[in-house]
C-alpha cells in the first residue's frame, strides 16, 4: 500500500514567506486566522510562525473583554477586539479587561 502522506512539520510552528518587512512577535493576519512571527524578516525571506500559543495583545479601548471571548485581530489598528467585523479570528481570551480602559489580554491563538 502506497504512503498517502508525509509528514513536514508538527503544525504548531510553520515555516511562513513574508510578504513585508516582519518584526518578532508581529501579528500576521491571514486570512480567516492569526499567525504570531517568531523571526525578524524582510519581504521574501522565510520566518517561523506559531499558529497554537498564547500572546498578550494589546487590546481595544472600548472593549469589555471576559474570559473565553472570541477575539479578532484588527489590522489597521494592531489591536484585538470582540468586533468580528473588524478583522479575522484572533482566538480565544485568557484574560478580561474592562471596557473603556486601555490594556492587553492574553489571547489563545485559534486554529
Amino acid at each position: 500500500m502506497a504512503k498517502e502522506a508525509t509528514k513536514i512539520q508538527n503544525g504548531a510552528v510553520v515555516d511562513f514567506i513574508a510578504t513585508a518587512a516582519v518584526a518578532n512577535g508581529a501579528v500576521i493576519s491571514l486570512t480567516d486566522r492569526v499567525g504570531i512571527a517568531l523571526d525578524n524578516a524582510v519581504a521574501g525571506e522565510t520566518i517561523s510562525l506559531d499558529l497554537e500559543g498564547v500572546y498578550e495583545i494589546g487590546a481595544t479601548n472600548a472593549d469589555a473583554i471576559a474570559f473565553g471571548d472570541l477575539l479578532y485581530f484588527d489590522d489597521s489598528t494592531k489591536l484585538v477586539t470582540t468586533d468580528d467585523t473588524k478583522g479575522v479570528k484572533a482566538g480565544i481570551a485568557l484574560t478580561a479587561k474592562p471596557a473603556d480602559t486601555d490594556g492587553s489580554v492574553y489571547v489563545k491563538i485559534d486554529m
